[in-house]
């Protein structure tokens, strides 16, 4: 009997002189601009992301840093309390550095949800080139491990990060202009410490951010510790996680066993996260409003099917067709109209995605890569959600006029059809 049902759906669906087409047709608009959005989303806020988290690190791992004393806790030394208050006392200049940070490293780097580990001995400073001297972030580092928790590859304009060691540094491009230097040049870096060092400029980084392109300079671990005079220690220690969102959960993990000061990225920037989340709820809305305007045009053309198969229906009826099958037949050709619009609307969006991708914007990068004229995503996962939803709606919008036709009567059907 299946096989019955399924061919007068099928002769329903080929003879209906247009309709066919016309909700197979809404169906596949819902579907490609539900996949056509989401792979626009999807691609803006990953090239936002990159942009924000992919010049920083998803964790960092710092000493806390020395403080003052309160007034209570200072001791009394010879004399009326009263004269502490006018001493003048001299700042620490003392650098905040974790000790025994192999450990440390070791530990974290075990930990399961980290690709990486990197440490780093930070300060600040300045940087020259004849006459010209301004502000600067020295940051040491080990090239190969550095790399692996910051997205540098592509953010080199010139040079090789990799070279970056106690005699070469690199710079960032705005910093590079200012000072009038290029691949090659040789910089002066002075610490805060008093100490100065000469490097060599063998890469020019773009970080995305001003701050980063404008002060950011790079050398080798060991020539920062020595500039900063904090012996083998570390100020820093980087830290990548396997996903950009585990960073919350890493560091919860590393508070647990250390007292160090631990910050994730996604603690410092909250309200980044809260356009996402508002995005990713508007981009939800858009979408269900136009999966459900294809369900009502679904269920509206497939009311105008009963309707005009009136006559059709009355008289299966009359030659011994049950309520069950008439029913299964309307639920049936709901059913061809979903799986129609999903193939067709899923191939045109992945097409339209494909081309949009291919067209670059000149001379423009969006998260470290080149620019496309549209940010787009592609993800096969968006492609199956969406075909699946659509097979749900043409289904369900089905059902209503399925269950008419199964309750028309067969006398009045013919008589009035």
């Amino acid at each position: 009997m299946k096989k019955f049902e399924l061919k007068v759906a099928w002769r329903h669906l080929l003879t209906s002189h247009g309709q066919t087409e016309l909700t197979v047709g809404a169906v596949a608009v819902g579907v490609l601009l539900v996949v056509f959005l989401s792979s626009l989303i999807n691609g803006l806020q990953i090239g936002l992301i990159e942009d924000m988290v992919g010049s920083i690190p998803h964790v960092t791992v710092e000493a806390e840093t020395p403080g003052a004393k309160p007034l209570w806790q200072v001791s009394d030394q010879g004399g009326v309390r009263g004269t502490v208050v006018t001493d003048l006392e001299k700042m620490s200049t003392q650098k905040r550095k974790i000790r025994q940070w192999e450990r440390v490293c070791e530990t974290v780097r075990g930990l399961p949800d980290v690709a990486g580990v990197a440490p780093s001995a930070e300060g600040s400073g300045f940087v020259s080139r004849g006459a010209k001297t301004v502000g600067a972030m020295i940051i040491g580092v080990v090239p190969s491990q550095q790399m692996k928790v910051m997205s540098l590859q592509n953010r080199v304009v010139e040079g090789d990060f990799n070279s970056v060691d106690s005699q070469n540094a690199a710079i960032g491009v705005k910093l590079a202009d200012d000072i009038g230097a290029k691949l090659g040049s040789r910089i002066r870096l002075v610490s805060d410490q008093g100490i100065i060092q000469t490097f060599r400029v063998a890469c020019l980084f773009d970080m995305g951010m001003d701050q980063a392109n404008e002060s950011w300079v790079y050398t080798g671990l060991s020539a920062a510790q020595a500039m900063f005079n904090i012996g083998k220690d570390v100020t820093t220690l980087n830290v990548r996680g396997r996903g950009l969102f585990s960073a919350k959960s890493i560091a919860e993990e590393i508070r647990s066993f250390s007292t160090l000061k631990v910050t994730s990225w996604m603690e410092s920037n909250k309200a980044f996260l809260d356009t996402l989340r508002a995005q990713n709820t508007a981009a939800a809305i858009i979408q269900a409003m136009t999966l459900m305007a294809s369900a009502f045009g679904v269920a509206s053309v497939m009311i105008v099917f009963v309707v005009q198969k009136a006559r059709d229906i009355g008289i299966l009826k009359s030659m011994g067709a049950t309520a069950k099958q008439i029913q299964k037949i309307f639920v049936l050709e709901g059913l061809g109209v979903g799986i129609g619009g999903a193939v067709l609307g899923s191939g045109i969006g992945t097409g339209l995605c494909f081309l949009v991708m291919n067209i670059p914007a000149p001379g423009e990068t969006f998260g470290g890569r080149p620019a496309t004229i549209v940010p787009m995503n592609w993800d096969i996962k968006y492609v199956m959600a969406a075909s699946v939803v659509a097979i749900v709606v043409g289904l369900m919008s089905s059902l209503v006029p399925a269950w008419r036709a199964s309750r028309l009567d067969p006398v009045e059907a013919i008589r009035r059809g």
